[in-house]
């Protein structure tokens, strides 16, 4: 009896000192516990976490992977509460980030509504009209990236979403480039690539290190008609020839001697439509005008008002309005779009758009909202 009882101890303390020893391993070096139950992860940045007795790693897939106590409070960087990007002037969600998580991003997102969450996007005209007499790039957000670009050279925490399109099928690849704790983190979202093997259709992350990598715009030719300057965006290592392409840097010609701007302040409490100006209350116009989720102001020769004052004191008129906007969607400045109704007629610009309708069934109002506005809003 006494010997069994010894077998048995001698059998408890060496799985005891295993357990210690595994412990002791998988912490100091990083390694994964022998022990251990996988648990995988289906997308975001843990690949799987392998759970030992008393440590857990985190395999992440872009390769690293660290081991921490289970009861040490940790949380993966896409799982860390939020912090203030430092940036000033932006809309910014709940959770006090610029961008809603590329996780969370709907697979149908749209142009308009891209546009509207200040993604910085490059459209190719020839491809989206469909049209191979058009040379002409559509720049949307450029600011949002130059400011971002100034964020680094300045060592300040910042994010840019940029959005590219495959070269055939214009199917869109969402790009998240963050700088953060001098570490560039770039996420990558390949879901929406039809084109793509379906096992490629992922969100792909890696992390560069600034003591490493630079961001560095280097200049291409081009035989685009309507822009100033191309470069391609990169992180270029430091010690090396390796360079990641981050995306298309695209500088147009600056518009100048423009006889008004549209302003929309945008109401984020708000999906009510306003009527501006109606039909009953001039003799111009046998259409009303509405704004959508927000109020519309314009700017003539410095002089900022109401587009209700502007237009009922005799500032400026609609035909002049549609005029510009035909005319940008021509110089290839917006894109512009028809629906299928009869006519009606939509532009796109950075934090507005504007529907002017020409319904088969008689509607022809006009509506000045949200990037993200469409006909079936407003209907």
């Amino acid at each position: 009896m006494k010997k069994s009882i010894k077998i048995i101890f001698i059998i408890f303390a060496i799985l005891v000192i295993f357990i210690i020893v595994d412990t002791i391993q998988a912490k100091i070096f990083d390694n994964n516990p022998l022990i251990k139950i996988r648990d995988n992860c289906d997308g975001g940045i843990v690949d799987y976490i392998d759970k030992g007795i008393f440590v857990d790693t985190y395999v992440f897939n872009y390769g690293d992977k660290v081991t921490v106590y289970k009861w040490e409070k940790y949380f993966p960087p896409e799982e860390k509460e939020p912090v203030d990007l430092e940036v000033t002037g932006k809309e910014k969600n709940e959770n006090n980030l610029k961008y809603k998580n590329l996780e969370d991003v709907e697979i149908d997102y749209d142009l308009s509504q891209m546009v509207e969450d200040k993604c910085y996007i490059v459209l190719n005209t020839s491809k989206i009209y469909n049209r191979e007499d058009l040379n002409g790039l559509i720049v949307y957000n450029l600011d949002e990236l130059d400011n971002f670009i100034k964020n680094v050279e300045n060592n300040k925490s910042d994010e840019i979403r940029i959005v590219e399109y495959t070269l055939d099928e214009q199917q869109p690849i969402l790009i998240d480039l963050q700088y953060k704790n001098n570490k560039f983190i770039m996420k990558i979202d390949n879901r929406r690539d039809a084109t793509a093997a379906k096992e490629d259709r992922k969100i792909v992350i890696n992390e560069y290190d600034s003591s490493e990598y630079i961001l560095v715009k280097n200049e291409v030719s081009s035989n685009t008609s309507n822009i100033k300057a191309n470069y391609e965006l990169n992180l270029q290592s430091k010690n090396s020839n390796k360079t990641i392409h981050v995306c298309d840097y695209v500088e147009k010609d600056e518009e100048s001697n423009q006889k008004f701007e549209i302003q929309f302040n945008k109401d984020v409490n708000s999906n009510k439509i306003t009527k501006i100006l109606g039909k009953e209350e001039n003799n111009k116009y046998d259409y009303d005008i509405y704004s959508y989720k927000g109020t519309v102001d314009i700017v003539i020769n410095d002089e900022k008002m109401s587009l209700r004052d502007a237009l009922t004191n005799n500032k400026i008129t609609i035909d002049e309005i549609l005029e510009k906007a035909n005319k940008d969607g021509n110089d290839l400045k917006i894109f512009e779009d028809f629906y299928q109704d009869g006519g009606s007629r939509y532009y796109l610009y950075e934090d507005y758009s504007i529907i002017k309708l020409n319904t088969l069934n008689g509607k022809d109002d006009l509506y000045i909202g949200v990037p993200s506005m469409n006909i079936n809003d407003i209907n």
